[in-house]
């Protein structure tokens, strides 16, 4: 009966291992939502897609080049570009997308320099860090685009029309780097929980590992050295996936 219990729970260790990736970590995330985070339902941080959340700044900045190349005024076109998600559900980052553009579109009324107001726009607080990173760095790049059309007089839609094929292109390459390291982050949570499924096999088959390892020297010194090389290797391999996302992300 031990042994059995000991199976079950290691069954569902493993299956939580094999499901707790990248996914798992974004709806954790989700739950530390600290601002605008907590205003959501909680099945909408349950189940918060990251990546289109993101996608969201590069639908803001084909509005704005849009709303521009028809003749609307900055004011009128960050007007326009609030509101962007329509009857879909609203996340954390269309509030603060929301907010930025009426931010803006006031201060652009009041005849103050739009890449300034851009560049004044706090940090927002999305309750993820990669996707609060992003907010600020392509609100800083927006920023960017509008004062170098202001200093030289460069077709603004153009410069927003590249920042988001630039941005787009960057998101597809994220996506591809996560689909890539899948393999090899799974493999490592499968060959972590082997030895833990071993045991319980060998106490289904009537054998009794666990006195062994715990009452014996050598099998003291097998637990030991085990867990150790267990460690190293989960060590060396997170290493090895995060240097192999630093020079994809490069």
């Amino acid at each position: 009966m031990s042994g059995l219990l000991v199976l079950v729970l290691c069954l569902a260790g493993c299956s939580s291992a094999l499901l707790g990736g990248p996914a798992l970590r974004v709806r954790t995330a989700a739950r530390r939502e600290p601002d605008d985070g907590r205003s959501l339902p909680w099945r909408a941080r349950l189940s918060r897609d990251a990546t289109a959340e993101a996608a969201e700044w590069i639908a803001l900045l084909r509005r704005l080049a849009a709303l521009l190349q028809a003749g609307r005024p900055p004011a009128a076109a960050f007007e326009g570009g609030a509101g962007g998600a329509g009857p879909r559900r609203r996340t954390a980052t269309t509030r603060h997308v929301d907010r930025l553009c009426t931010s803006v579109a006031a201060a652009a009324r009041l005849g103050l320099s739009t890449s300034g107001a851009l560049a004044a726009v706090p940090a927002p607080e999305l309750g993820h860090r990669p996707l609060e990173r992003w907010a600020v760095s392509v609100t800083a790049e927006l920023a960017l685009c509008w004062e170098v059309s202001e200093r030289t007089g460069a077709p603004l839609t153009e410069l927003l029309g590249g920042l988001a094929d630039a941005l787009e292109a960057e998101l597809d390459a994220e996506a591809a780097r996560s689909t890539a390291l899948a393999g090899p982050r799974s493999t490592v949570r499968i060959l972590t929980w082997l030895p833990v499924l071993g045991i319980a096999l060998g106490m289904l088959m009537g054998v009794d590992p666990l006195r062994t390892l715990l009452t014996t020297p050598w099998g003291l010194a097998a637990l030991l050295a085990g867990a150790a090389l267990t460690l190293l290797g989960r060590a060396w391999t997170r290493a090895l996936i995060g240097r192999a996302e630093a020079v994809g992300a490069r």
